[in-house]
């Protein structure tokens, strides 16, 4: 399931650079990144045609060799993110995947 789940995050990712906030290394990965939807009443938010959009949390889902922490950073084109809460997910006893809920840069140090 592990090895399916990779060559899915290969061919229909997105490529993501991860940077440790501890070491500041980088590492580029395929994982999907989206913003995380969110009801129209609730701003700021951007209507879409999968409904409407909040700019400020994105949802990370990346692969098992590649660990992700909060406060570890990424970045993918111009949009520049921090890890709020990060985990990884098991099946079987072996990670299958790793999950993060992110807020753009700017926001994380307020």
């Amino acid at each position: 399931m592990r090895a399916r789940l990779e060559e899915l995050m290969g061919a229909y990712g997105q490529k993501v650079t991860l940077i440790s906030r501890k070491s500041g290394e980088e590492v580029g990965v395929m994982a999907f990144l989206q913003p995380v939807l969110k009801e129209r009443t609730a701003p700021p938010v951007t209507a879409t045609p999968l409904g409407a959009v909040s700019g400020r949390r994105w949802l990370y889902v990346g692969p098992a060799g590649r660990e992700i922490r909060p406060g570890d950073r990424l970045r993918f084109d111009a949009l520049r993110l921090v890890a709020q809460e990060a985990e990884a997910l098991y099946f079987r006893g072996e990670i299958l995947y790793h999950r993060a809920v992110l807020r753009q840069e700017k926001e994380a140090a307020e």
